[in-house]
């Protein structure tokens, strides 16, 4: 049997593209949580991995704090692809952020329930208020052009 996947676009922030979804929707284990937007460094940097682990390092650790009221477990991936390299002063580059939840075996929910739709949006916004915004190494836009 083929898995179905599904994604389905949220519209939280002006900023970033977001949506969530799942890679089987028949046997619904795990959600993920989708963010990209343009980047630009607001200063320079001597090495911007260390950088760029800190933001996902911060990602992860917003996730961790408000999975309490949530239908997931404790244990997320977080794969940040900001490429390190490339990142200079006065330029964009395209940062994409998949987060994985693993759903709580204990009761049976559909991807578009409306507790799974309140857990995603809530966990996005905070990622994206309490990380993301606030961080001063980096702008943040919606598209490449200035």
């Amino acid at each position: 049997m083929l898995k179905q996947g599904r994604e389905i676009k949220t519209d939280i922030s002006k900023l970033f593209r977001t949506s969530y979804g799942t890679v089987d929707t028949t046997t619904l284990k795990s959600i993920f949580i989708n963010l990209s937007t343009w980047v630009e460094p607001v200063h320079e940097e001597t090495s911007w991995e260390r950088s760029v682990k800190k933001v996902k390092n911060k990602i992860k650790h917003s996730i961790n704090n408000h999975l309490l009221d949530t239908p997931f477990k404790n244990n997320t991936i977080v794969d940040l692809d900001l490429r390190s390299s490339g990142i200079k002063l006065g330029k964009r580059s395209f940062m994409r952020c998949e987060i994985t939840l693993f759903l709580d075996n204990i009761k049976k929910l559909d991807i578009k329930s409306k507790e799974i739709l309140l857990a995603t949006n809530h966990l996005t916004n905070k990622v994206i208020e309490e990380t993301l915004l606030i961080t001063k190494t980096f702008k943040f836009h919606k598209s490449k052009d200035k």
